[in-house]
């Protein structure tokens, strides 16, 4: 199975009292000097929407953005150009780049990621239906990536509400 997007979500450990509008020079400057893979276009300021996107720095092929969604802060990419590859390898693909951006974010920003909590997203409702079938097919594939990068790790639902695209959680360690 093949899907188009994959979002990636590392939470922030301990954000309180940071200011959001503090990336948006961040993400300028990853636009300036290309600090991160893909094509930069452009800074969009969404904090003024609750529990919202946040900052997002647009792309060609990755989105990146310090995402308020859900009431969860945390570091968010997504892969919106895939080559058409499997499940796995886009996966693979996308959780390649999510860890260099979010090394990179954590680096400019000072922020602190969890290292024990991923949230993976599959905004493709065509191909990627949030439903018990899917999330058990996807289920497979994305432990295999997951434990090939962490080692042992649990996954749950993180969209039990079917409106939302599937998501899935990885608990690491």
């Amino acid at each position: 199975m093949s899907v188009n997007r994959i979002t990636i979500k590392f939470f922030i450990a301990d954000g309180a009292g940071y200011e959001i509008t503090n990336v948006t020079p961040v993400f300028h400057r990853w636009i300036q000097t290309e600090a991160v893979p893909g094509l930069l276009i452009d800074v969009a300021d969404y904090k003024h929407v609750a529990a919202g996107p946040g900052i997002i720095l647009i792309g060609h092929e990755v989105d990146y953005a310090l995402d308020l969604g859900h009431g969860r802060a945390g570091f968010f990419t997504r892969r919106k150009r895939l080559n058409g590859g499997t499940l796995a390898e886009n996966l693979q693909e996308a959780l390649a780049t999510a860890v260099t951006a979010a090394h990179q974010f954590s680096q400019d920003t000072g922020l602190t990621l969890r290292p024990d909590e991923i949230e993976i997203t599959f905004p493709d409702r065509l191909h990627a239906p949030n439903n018990d079938e899917t999330f058990a097919q996807f289920s497979q594939e994305t432990l295999a990536v997951l434990q090939k990068q962490y080692g042992k790790v649990a996954l749950r639902n993180g969209a039990a509400d079917g409106r939302r695209p599937l998501t899935i959680t990885g608990v690491i360690g």
